[in-house]
């Protein structure tokens, strides 16, 4: 199969649709390469004023597209969280952005529910005396890996294992 060229036309062509949907429209996994090669093509060629205006103009709508989506994913992890679901139509590195977020909203509601029932996660600094492999806590999240020399913030308990077996040492900060 031959992998066409993005084109200005269909650049706008996307970003429209994307405009006129709450839902990510879908784009090739390799969308991001299409772009760079769009780009450096076009800079290449712009020898006349037009070519040059298509390829700033390209660039700014290619932006908003990108926030666009930016925009939409961060909306989706909230969502997804609720509802359970998985978004559709991420390229790769969107699927990357979108875990990486969907994590981070998770951690902060189970930080933030710990609050409000008045069970705050007491924590403390410690210093690793040796390597450690990533680990699973006991409140069933992944810690690690450290290297030794490292200074670390670990719940009270975790950390607390660590002193134990020899490969940390508590710090007063």
């Amino acid at each position: 199969m031959v992998k066409e060229m993005l084109t200005y036309e269909a650049i706008r062509r996307i970003v429209g649709e994307e405009r006129t949907t709450q839902k990510l429209v879908a784009l090739p996994d390799d969308f991001f390469n299409r772009i760079k090669e769009y780009l450096s093509h076009k800079a290449k060629i712009a020898d006349t004023k037009e070519d040059a205006w298509e390829l700033a103009s390209a660039k700014r709508v290619l932006q908003d597209l990108l926030d666009m989506r930016e925009r939409k994913i961060l909306n989706l992890a909230v969502y997804s969280l609720r509802s359970g679901t998985e978004p559709e139509n991420m390229t790769p590195e969107e699927k990357e952005l979108f875990n990486a977020v969907s994590t981070n909203i998770k951690e902060f509601q189970e930080k933030r529910k710990l609050v409000l029932e008045g069970r705050e996660e007491r924590t403390e600094n410690i210093a690793l005396l040796e390597d450690v492999p990533e680990f699973m806590g006991t409140n069933l999240k992944k810690y690690g890996p450290f290297k030794k020399g490292e200074i670390v913030t670990l719940p009270e308990d975790v950390s607390k294992v660590l002193e134990e077996k020899g490969a940390a040492k508590r710090m007063k900060i």
